[in-house]
């Protein structure tokens, strides 16, 4: 399949993708946002911690 063909083939693919997905109920959603904000807040502090530590050794 050449690249014209599969560009050509991408908006079906899309239709299919997106008749196939669901929009998460309000307690799923709740949930990732709850883990993706716990996640970031650990990596910001992490960062933080390693910044602090490389300031004191450099």
């Amino acid at each position: 399949m050449n690249l014209l063909e599969r560009i050509k083939k991408l908006p079906d693919d899309w239709k299919r993708i997106i008749t196939v997905a669901k929009k998460p109920d309000k307690d799923a959603f709740s949930m990732y946002l709850k883990v993706t904000l716990i996640v970031m807040a650990f990596i910001g502090l992490l960062a933080y911690l390693i910044q602090l530590i490389l300031a004191f050794i450099i």
